[in-house]
C-alpha cells in the first residue's frame, strides 16, 4: 500500500480577495522507504469541509478544491507542493486523496479484496489564517463495510505529520483490522472467516461465565486493538471483552490520543479499552503491569512486530510470560497468540524458530494479498499460534 502523507503541516495565508492553503505532500510506503512511482499519473482530489448549521442540525459540507484542475503525482516524484484558492466558507478539514476511487482506501472492502485501496487517503485539520497555529498530526479514515450493523460506522486513527516511521499506520494494522471485521460481522459467509475458523469461534464465542481478555504488544497508534475495540462493539447481544494496548512508554500519548478519538463511537465500551506501558525486555521475565497482571489473557495480539530481529528474543519470551502468568490466574485459561505481519526481510523468520524454540505452534494461518501499485504483490501473513503444555 502506499500512503499520502502531509510532509508539513497546511499553511492557511490571508489574500486581498481570498485566502489559500498551502500544502506539500508525498506518497510513500508505510515505512516511508519507497516513494510511489506509478506507471500512469495519478490526479488528486483535495477536498475541505465545513460544517452548516441547518434546520437545528450540524452537517458537514464538502468543497472541492482542485476540481478545475485536479493536481497529478508522477513516477519520479518525491514531493508535490500546491497552493490552492480557499472559498468563503471557514473549511475546517482538508482530504487528499486519488481522484480516482478505485484507487483509494476509504473502507475495509476497499483493503481485503487486495486489488483496489491502493492508497490511503489523508486527512488535516485547518489551522485559521494568522493565528499562529499549526496541526501536528494528521488522521487517517478507514469506513466498515461488513453487514448492515456497521453502516456508516467510521475508524478515525491520529498519527503524526511527516515521513518518519514511529507513530504511523503500517500495513499489516490496516489489513487485520479488515479481517476482524469479516471474521466479526460478515457471516458466515465471510471468506476471511472461513480461513480461520479458529480465530472466528475464539472471537465469536464468549466464556461461559466472563468477557474474552485480549492484550496487543507493539501497540503503536493502536489501529488493531482500537479497529477490533470498535468492530466488537458493533456486534448485538455480545459482551464487550476487556482490550489492553500495550508499548513502550513513548507510545502512550498517541495510543491514548486515538483511544479518546473513539469515545463517541463507543460509548459505555470505552471503559473496556484502555492503555498500559509495556516493555519485552521486562516482560520476558514476567514484569508486567497492575492491568498486564490483573487478568488471565484468552488472546494476545501484534501488528508489524517482527521487522526487528534484535527485539524477537524478549517479544517471544515476553508471550510465554504472559501464556504462564494467565495459567497461574486461571487454570483453563490457554493464550492464543495472533500475528499479523508483513515479512519485509528473511532475517524476520526467526520469529518462528523462537516460537517453536518455546513449544508455541501454528494452530492456524492464512496469507491475505496487499493492495500494492507500482511494484511486485505483497502479503500480509496471519498466524493463530497456541502453545503444547
Amino acid at each position: 500500500m502506499h500512503y499520502i502523507r502531509f510532509c508539513r503541516p497546511p499553511e492557511v495565508q490571508a489574500g486581498r480577495s481570498q485566502a489559500t492553503v498551502k500544502v506539500v505532500l508525498t506518497i510513500t510506503t508505510d515505512l516511508s522507504d519507497a516513494f510511489l512511482s506509478p506507471r500512469n499519473p495519478i490526479q488528486l482530489a483535495v477536498v475541505g469541509a465545513y460544517t452548516l448549521h441547518k434546520d437545528g442540525k450540524d452537517q458537514l459540507v464538502p468543497v472541492n478544491l482542485t476540481q478545475n484542475s485536479p493536481p497529478t503525482w508522477r513516477a519520479g516524484m518525491r514531493v508535490l507542493k500546491l497552493d490552492l484558492p480557499l472559498p468563503p466558507q471557514p473549511i475546517e478539514t482538508i482530504q487528499i486523496r486519488p481522484l480516482n476511487r478505485q484507487l483509494t482506501a476509504m473502507a475495509t472492502s476497499d483493503v481485503l479484496p487486495g486489488n483496489q485501496g491502493l492508497i490511503m487517503a489523508v486527512y488535516a485539520d485547518m489551522p485559521r489564517p494568522g493565528d499562529g497555529r499549526a496541526p501536528s498530526v494528521c488522521f487517517r479514515s478507514l469506513r466498515f463495510s461488513a453487514g448492515d450493523v456497521a453502516a456508516g460506522q467510521t475508524l478515525q486513527i491520529e498519527e503524526d505529520l511527516g515521513e518518519s516511521i514511529a507513530r504511523h499506520i503500517w500495513d499489516s494494522g490496516i489489513v487485520l483490522v479488515s479481517l476482524l471485521e469479516d471474521i466479526c460481522l460478515g457471516g458466515t459467509g465471510g471468506t476471511a472467516g472461513k480461513r480461520l475458523p479458529l480465530l472466528r469461534n475464539l472471537l465469536q464465542v464468549q466464556a461461559q461465565d466472563r468477557a474474552l481478555n485480549i492484550l496487543e504488544l507493539g501497540c503503536g497508534v493502536g489501529v488493531m486493538g482500537i479497529g477490533l475495540a470498535r468492530v466488537l462493539a458493533l456486534r448485538q447481544g455480545k459482551e464487550m471483552p476487556r482490550i489492553l494496548m500495550t508499548d513502550l512508554p513513548e507510545a502512550e500519548e498517541k495510543a491514548r490520543a486515538n483511544i479518546a478519538r473513539q469515545a463517541a463511537s463507543l460509548g459505555e465500551s470505552s471503559a473496556h479499552l484502555d492503555f498500559e506501558a509495556l516493555d519485552w525486555e521486562e516482560g520476558k521475565n514476567g514484569a508486567f503491569g497492575s492491568q498486564a497482571s490483573s487478568r488471565a489473557w484468552d488472546l494476545v495480539a501484534l501488528c508489524d512486530c517482527t521487522y526487528n530481529t534484535d527485539t524477537l528474543p524478549p517479544l517471544v519470551k515476553t508471550l510465554s510470560a504472559l501464556h504462564s502468568h494467565s495459567a497461574t490466574l486461571e487454570q483453563r485459561v490457554k493464550t492464543e497468540v495472533l500475528v499479523a505481519t508483513k515479512l519485509r526481510h528473511s532475517s524476520e523468520r526467526t520469529f518462528f524458530d523462537l516460537m517453536s524454540a518455546e513449544g508455541w505452534f501454528v494452530r492456524e494461518d492464512t496469507v491475505l494479498p496487499l493492495p500494492h501499485l507500482d511494484s511486485e504483490g505483497q502479503e500480509v501473513e496471519v498466524y493463530l499460534f497456541g502453545r503444547q503444555e
